[in-house]
């Protein structure tokens, strides 16, 4: 037998390795004195070290190790097969996504700019305004905050690339893409258009933490200007999620609104500090709905 020392110097590895292997059970040593605590091992076991290292190396998991430790070099060498097969499917996958990335954030690209152009081109439209009942003033000032935000918002995505791509999941961005098309050429009312970014059968709350507390709420209302001088300051750097439920024909459902009920809600409010979220959604009982949740 030889001491941990010496074992380490025949394996070419460090004592504290060897001391990991021990602890989960890999390559106890043969022998623990038990005055003293030292560790021994034999020289036969240098084999299972060199197992354990090239498995390890190979990417194997501990867990795949264990049961491959015993095996003969011809049930060995199919494990390392296997392990070669998933990792080409793991290397195919991501020469498919690297292929498939810049597409996606020039498609998102896309997607962004159809959805600013929307927003600039309702810009003007009075009724629209007239929800919020804001002076001549006020309009224009927050129409120019308006204007600059998407106008950043734009930027970003030039400058960041796919990193704005994330700010729609995957799966939904064909849906809110079909959307942005019917509203930006004019044609029917998209029959999703006051709720863009959920899929239908999908809570529409589920962007909302659990934990958000209520603050604010009025339902029945025909105009947002009726309760927008209620709503508390939101100024102090919380989340704010603005939550409206709305009959069809109510202008809160024009997919413009919630751009420029944020904008609003900032100049106002102070919302923007600790950032905002805006969903609107059909009511179930045809009055208009609004909900102020904080977190």
């Amino acid at each position: 037998m030889i001491t941990i020392q010496g074992f380490a110097r025949l394996c070419k590895c460090s004592t504290q390795t060897l001391r990991y292997y021990d602890r989960i059970g890999l390559l106890p040593p043969a022998k623990v004195d038990e005055w003293t605590g030292y560790r021994y091992y034999e020289e036969g076991q240098a084999i299972r070290f060199v197992k354990i290292k090239n498995l390890q190396q190979a990417d194997f998991s501990i867990e795949e190790i264990r049961p491959l430790l015993d095996v003969d070099d011809e049930k060995l060498m199919a494990a390392f097969e296997r392990k070669i097969g998933e990792q080409e499917k793991k290397l195919e996958r991501i020469r498919e996504i690297q292929r498939s990335y810049l597409k996606e954030t020039m498609d998102m690209q896309e997607l962004i700019i159809a959805m600013t152009d929307f927003v600039e081109g309702r810009m003007d439209d009075p009724v629209l305004w007239n929800e919020f009942g804001l002076d001549d003033g006020e309009e224009t000032r927050i129409g120019a905050e308006v204007h600059e935000m998407l106008a950043g918002w734009l930027t970003a995505c030039r400058d960041a690339s796919g990193e704005i791509a994330g700010s729609v999941p995957a799966d939904q961005a064909d849906t809110v893409k079909k959307v942005v098309d019917s509203l930006v050429t004019g044609g029917d009312k998209p029959s999703i258009r006051m709720e863009v970014i959920p899929e239908e059968g999908k809570d529409p709350d589920e962007n909302v933490p659990a934990d958000a507390r209520e603050v604010f709420r009025r339902s029945g209302w025909a105009h947002v200007s009726e309760w927008l001088g209620e709503i508390p300051d939101l100024s102090d750097g919380k989340q704010n999620y603005f939550m409206f439920r709305v009959r069809e024909d109510s202008p809160v459902a024009d997919a413009a609104f919630p751009t420029l009920m944020l904008a609003v809600a900032a100049s106002q409010r102070g919302a923007m500090a600790g950032g905002m979220y805006c969903n609107v959604a059909r009511s179930s009982d045809g009055l208009n709905h609004f909900t102020l949740l904080r977190k």
